[in-house]
C-alpha cells in the first residue's frame, strides 16, 4: 500500500479491499516520510505523526476507528517497542547494505545506532494494519514501515496490545 490520500479520522475511504483513515499521532511524529511507491523515502522533512491506518473492508467502520484511536492513543509506547524490535534486523541487513553501496556515504544510509530511537531518521510508517480485535478485547495491529536497511522488503511488526508478537520483514505487519 502507498500513495493513499485517505480522509482525516473519523472520516474513512474505501477501496475494492481496505477502509482508510489517517490520525496525527504524537508518538509517530519525527520518522521519515514514506508515501513513496513501496514505502520509499518521499521527503527529506521528518514526518509530522500523520499515519495512514488500514483494515479489510470487512472489517465493521466503528470497530476499525475505534482500533485505530486505540493505537493513536497510545503511539508514543508503541513506537519506542517497535523500534526496540528492529534494533537486530537494522543490524543484521546493515552490512549487507555496506556491501552494496558505491558512490552513497554510509554513515548516511546506516549509520551504526547506539540506541533503538536512533532509527527514526532511518525508517518511516507505510501504513498501520488494523485487525480484528482478539480474544478478550486485545488490540491487534501491525505496523509496516520503509527504511534504509530493506530497502525492497520494508520492515514490519505486528502487534497484541502493547506486545511485539513478530518482527521481520514488512509482512510481518499484514500477515496474520
Amino acid at each position: 500500500m502507498n500513495n493513499k490520500n485517505a480522509p482525516t479520522y473519523p472520516d474513512t475511504s474505501s477501496d475494492e479491499f481496505f477502509i482508510y483513515t489517517t490520525i496525527k499521532s504524537p508518538g509517530f511524529d519525527g520518522l521519515n516520510v514514506r508515501n513513496g511507491p513501496y514505502g520509499a523515502l518521499s521527503s527529506k522533512a521528518p514526518s509530522d505523526g500523520t499515519v495512514v491506518f488500514c483494515a479489510d473492508k470487512g472489517l465493521d467502520c466503528s470497530i476499525f476507528l475505534a482500533e485505530s484511536k486505540w493505537v493513536s492513543d497510545h503511539s508514543c509506547e508503541i513506537i519506542q517497542f517497535a523500534l526496540e524490535a528492529m534494533v537486530d534486523q537494522y543490524w543484521e541487513n546493515r552490512e549487507n547494505v555496506l556491501e552494496c553501496l558505491i558512490d552513497e556515504n554510509s554513515d548516511e544510509v546506516v549509520p551504526e545506532i547506539t540506541i533503538p530511537s536512533d532509527l527514526k531518521s532511518l525508517c518511516g510508517i507505510v501504513s498501520i494494519h488494523i485487525k480484528e480485535p482478539g480474544e478478550l478485547g486485545k488490540h491487534r495491529f501491525g505496523i509496516e514501515f520503509g527504511c534504509n536497511w530493506e530497502d525492497e522488503h520494508g520492515a514490519g511488526v505486528r502487534f497484541e496490545n502493547l506486545k511485539v508478537i513478530n518482527d521481520g520483514q514488512a509482512s510481518a505487519s499484514f500477515d496474520y
